[in-house]
């Protein structure tokens, strides 16, 4: 993500890159995969278990994002997929509703949990974050919000699993219904949601804390990056789970005034699309969600 801001591609057309830049963006694919290769390795080497977070987004491949805002007609590039050391060819694929940069035989080694959020709390928390990090043009780039305010991503990963995860026989010892997913307000307002997650992914209930002191200055300084510690200001300088970012009652019509006010007229506009657009995604994953007492 970072080379793609350096690079200046946020919002352009993957057909139009340069073959300079192709050649940038598909190394650097492939140098953080390694990366994660040797981070796998190194934990399992411990016997340790190995968790990963990433936003579905950052996951996606280039020509996917660029049929999204574009159209599949004005898009040629082929999927891109980073290559498993060993293999090559056609021991690689990539099925229907994979659009991430990893092939199907690396997806189907994971156990994944998905965490979603009302789009009326998301889209303009990360729309601010945008604006404080990179700048109003930036935010302004609506083919490159277009392809980052959806849970399109998030549902066509989730469905990826639900077919490709097998579904556990009836009265067997483990009767986990892969994928899990969590619904942030569920972490909010139903702390037995977070317990019952942490057993069912081998965690120690008893290490769960709700309540903590903010992060120490210290801390802070040493996030590598400005985005680092703007998207975890909220967080560092919390004491605790905050009730206040529960979307309970939530209006989006309300919400879109106070939208268009904060960040103009035709930009709130496009935040009340955007997030009208996604409520049928949000809804239906949001019925499929962890709930306590359930696997």
């Amino acid at each position: 993500m970072k080379l793609r801001e350096q690079l200046k591609l946020q919002g352009k057309n993957v057909d139009d890159w340069t073959q300079s830049e192709h050649d940038q963006m598909k190394q650097r694919c492939q140098d953080c995969f390694a990366e994660l290769q040797k981070h796998i390795e190194a934990t399992e080497a411990e016997d340790k278990i190995v968790f990963v977070k990433e936003h579905a987004y950052f996951m996606t491949e280039p020509a996917a994002l660029s049929s999204y805002a574009f159209g599949r007609e004005n898009v040629r590039e082929a999927p891109w997929t980073v290559q498993i050391p060993g293999k090559r060819g056609s021991s690689v694929t990539r099925s229907s509703l994979n659009h991430t940069l990893l092939p199907d035989e690396f997806l189907q080694t994971w156990l994944p949990t998905f965490l979603i959020r009302h789009p009326a709390l998301m889209f303009p928390s990360h729309y601010r974050t945008i604006v404080d990090t990179l700048g109003e043009e930036a935010a302004h780039a609506e083919c490159e919000c277009s392809e980052i305010m959806t849970l399109h991503w998030t549902r066509t990963l989730y469905d990826w699993y639900s077919e490709h995860i097998p579904k556990p026989e009836r009265g067997s010892a483990d009767e986990t219904q892969w994928p899990l997913l969590l619904d942030a307000d569920d972490i909010i307002n139903n702390p037995d949601v977070v317990v019952r997650f942490s057993e069912v992914v081998g965690l120690d209930p008893a290490k769960l804390q709700f309540e903590w002191e903010p992060a120490e200055k210290g801390y802070v300084d040493q996030l590598h990056t400005d985005v680092s510690r703007r998207m975890r200001s909220t967080l560092t300088a919390s004491t605790g789970i905050m009730k206040d970012k529960s979307s309970a009652e939530i209006d989006i019509s309300v919400e879109a005034k106070k939208w268009k006010k904060e960040f103009g007229q035709s930009e709130g506009e496009k935040m009340e699309t955007w997030v009208k657009a996604s409520m049928p995604d949000y809804e239906y994953l949001c019925a499929r969600r962890l709930k306590s007492g359930s696997v």
